[in-house]
């Protein structure tokens, strides 16, 4: 089966976009705070930094990778429902898709969500109530890291300058890779 991995800066859109597929999604364990809308349990697992680590050494996570001073994991246990025939997508940064595609290589399909300019990107995260601290900090990670330019580790790349019309590539792709896994 397949994993959808969803990439892209902060703002780009990963969210409102991958959340309109019909697949479940692979909930990561995290210390970031929630953001208005979104479900502990669901579109993040939200967990202290001690929790963290004692799940990390207990070798809970398939992977695990820390991004703007948060701490993110897989768990194993979603990975071996993925391996027994159930797709979900999932997001993550560069270094925590290349470590899924190193180790479950054709499984997964990494989808990179390009935004169209920086200056939407932070309009996008004052909208979503970002602050200002947290705005900076994804910036100053966006330069430092040279993430707007990841997509060249992505099987997809995606422009999401309106964002329904971003859906409806990101399902035309999801129906493609697993029809042709079962083609």
């Amino acid at each position: 089966m397949k994993l959808f991995v969803f990439m892209g800066a902060s703002g780009s859109g990963k969210s409102a976009i991958q959340h309109s597929l019909p697949i479940d999604f692979m909930t990561n364990r995290t210390t970031r705070q929630l953001r208005d809308g979104e479900i502990d349990g669901y579109h993040i697992k939200q967990v202290s930094r001690e929790e963290f680590s004692r799940l990390d050494e207990d070798g809970y996570f398939f992977e695990s990778f820390t991004y703007a001073d948060n701490f993110y994991g897989t768990p194993n246990y979603m990975i071996d429902r993925l391996l027994e025939g159930k797709p979900y997508h999932c997001t993550k940064e560069v270094n925590g898709a290349k470590k899924l595609k190193d180790k479950l290589g054709d499984k997964v399909v990494i989808i990179y969500i390009k935004p169209p300019s920086v200056d939407v990107l932070v309009e996008r995260m004052v909208n979503r109530g970002d602050s200002r601290k947290n705005i900076e900090s994804r910036l100053s990670h966006l330069e430092e890291t040279n993430e707007l330019e990841n997509e060249k580790y992505a099987d997809y790349v995606i422009l999401n300058d309106d964002l329904k019309d971003a859906q409806l590539e990101a399902h035309r792709i999801v129906i493609k890779e697993l029809v042709n896994e079962h083609g």
